[in-house]
């Protein structure tokens, strides 16, 4: 369980004022930030040491941070991250959010709307966590679909190797099997009630995922309803 009081934060920012300015105030709000200084190292403190959050800076020097975040969002257990980026485009966000990303905030912040927006990140993944304890495995066209363990086979047995992000985009479709989705309910899903409406990043999502389900055989188990949403065309 991802605690908000007290919870330890992994902080990756290429910039020591920035560094320390989160430290000092998140550490005053109770939170433990452990600083680390490279990929490398977050991806040691994230599997050795129980992490509740990643702050993860887009543009830290010598770092592929995007890559990073990819690998990590792959990794079943993985704690949610908040991007930071001195760039603030719809692309920029569209592809950090897609990548995996949790929530993406642009430099300059409030520290105070950092705080908020972490204990959201800290509270959605709470509640994500109890709800798929929850869910039952889901089974469709010879496919199957673990909320608990994050994974997905083909109907062939494969692993089928999605995001997070995508993962959890694929099973907000599946628990809806046969109804039209629109974007901004999956949106809420996906991102949580406090999502901000990008119907953009949604189509970029549900392309991305569909590129891979192709892959595997399952080019036909999410349609498109022009004008309305998504629509998970397999029977559960």
């Amino acid at each position: 369980m991802r605690r908000t009081h007290d919870a330890r934060i992994a902080l990756l920012d290429e910039d020591q004022q920035t560094r320390d300015m989160l430290r000092e105030y998140l550490e005053g709000q109770g939170m433990h930030v452990v600083p680390v200084a490279n990929g490398t190292e977050l991806r040691q403190l994230v599997s050795q040491e129980p992490i509740d959050a990643v702050i993860l800076d887009v543009m830290a020097r010598g770092e592929d941070s995007l890559g990073l975040l990819r690998e990590m969002a792959e990794q079943p257990g993985t704690p949610p991250v908040m991007l930071l980026s001195a760039v603030a485009s719809d692309i920029d966000r569209i592809v950090g959010l897609e990548l995996g990303a949790d929530d993406y905030l642009a430099k300059p912040f409030n520290p105070r709307e950092l705080l908020a927006r972490l204990r959201v990140v800290l509270r959605r993944g709470n509640a994500a966590t109890a709800r798929a304890a929850a869910t039952p495995v889901l089974t469709f066209a010879g496919w199957v679909l673990d909320p608990t363990f994050y994974v997905v086979r083909d109907a062939a047995g494969r692993d089928v190797d999605l995001t997070s992000g995508e993962f959890k985009l694929l099973h907000a479709l599946a628990v809806h099997a046969g109804q039209v989705v629109s974007r901004e309910a999956l949106l809420r899903l996906v991102h949580g009630d406090e999502a901000e409406a990008f119907d953009r990043a949604i189509d970029v999502a549900v392309s991305r995922l569909r590129a891979k389900l192709v892959r595997h055989g399952g080019g036909a188990l999410i349609r498109t309803v022009r004008g309305e949403g998504y629509l998970f065309a397999a029977r559960i």
